[in-house]
This record gives structure tokens, sequence and C-alpha cells, in this order.
């Protein structure tokens, strides 16, 4: 039985959107390449969300993976939030869910900056029971630990939680430590088959 329903944020509760946010702040063709690979597409990145070093030192590292562009990787940086909005339906379907007695949690890679950028537009926090984002434990999905580190955390058992996430290693990785997995496509797809779980 379910009881505990895990969710993912980027592309999921929020959107995520790098190439739209840099045609905003008026980026070229060339610019928005070039601050993909230094940046959005780096490993340096993914180090972001396991949180192993302070912002600032992430930037530099952004800036040294190309230099020619580095006004306008200090610029994306700056405002890097703006790749973040809340999805319309995000608050009304944990609504939901919680009035009907489901326990619900977070389980985010995220990185600290984005995230201390973007808290604030995750109106779905304050219904969540526990919140675990990457880079507080220095653990990234898929790795099973981050896994094993939330229902340690929340003394959660894994046979009665279901994770959603929008990329299939991180939903094979939940199914490895037990946890069911649905992987989201959009909205309708996402919530029709958590319903036939549920059910």
């Amino acid at each position: 039985m379910i009881k505990n329903i895990i969710f993912d944020v980027g592309k999921v509760l929020v959107s995520y959107e790098p190439d739209a946010y840099m045609e905003s702040l008026g980026f070229s063709p060339k610019e928005k390449a070039a601050v993909n690979r230094a940046m959005f597409q780096s490993r340096l990145w993914v180090q972001a969300d396991e949180g192993i070093m302070e912002p600032e030192a992430f930037l530099e590292g952004y800036v040294a993976n190309a230099p020619e562009y580095e006004a306008a990787i200090r610029r994306a940086y700056r405002t890097l939030g703006g790749t973040v909005e809340l999805l319309p339906y995000a608050v009304e379907w944990l609504k939901d869910l919680k009035s009907r007695g489901y326990r619900l949690y977070i389980l985010s890679n995220y990185g600290k900056y984005l995230y201390e950028q973007t808290k604030d537009k995750m109106e779905f926090l304050p219904l969540m029971d526990g919140v675990l984002f990457s880079h507080t434990c220095r653990l990234i999905k898929p790795n099973p630990e981050i896994y094993f580190y939330l229902l340690r955390k929340y003394g959660l058992e894994a046979p009665e939680c279901v994770f959603l996430d929008d990329r299939e290693e991180n939903v094979a990785g939940a199914r490895q430590c037990g946890i069911h997995g649905i992987r989201f496509f959009d909205y309708e797809s996402g919530r029709q088959a958590l319903e036939e779980l549920l059910a």
C-alpha cells in the first residue's frame, strides 16, 4: 500500500528552461551554445548539485570553461533563477494528494545557488512532509545512497513509497532500492499513472 509520494522538482513541479532563459537575456545563438557548454551542460553543473564547493567557486569554474564568454556567463549566473518557474498544476495537485492522506516528499538534484534563487517560487514546499535537495547531503540521483538517505531521514519503508522523476535513470535508481517508480513526461500522463498505482 502506497503511503508516501516522493517528487522530483525540475520538470515535474517546476519548469527548467535554460535556453528560453538565455533567449530572454538577448543572447545570440553563439553565446547560448557557449554558455550551455560552459555551464548548464558541464560536469561542474552536476558537481554543483552535489554541493561540493561554494557557489562562487562554481561560477569561476564556468568562466574558466569559456573565458572568451565571461561576460555572458556571469550575466546568466547572476539571475540563474530565471531558468525555473512554478508549473501551474503543481500546488493544487499536491493539495489534493495531501487532503487524501498521502505524505509528500521532495527528492531532487539541485544546486545550492539555484535553490537560493528559486526557493520562493516553490510554493509547494510548505505542503511537504520532508524535503531532500542533493546539495544538502552531497549525494545525487541515481546513486542508491541518496534514496536510502531519504528513507532513513524520514523513517520511510521503501515498498510504501512511489517516486516520480522525469529521468529514467533516476526512476530506475529508486526501483533498485525497492521504491515504486513512475517516469514523468507530463502532468496528465503522470497523474494518471500515479492514480493507477494508488488504486
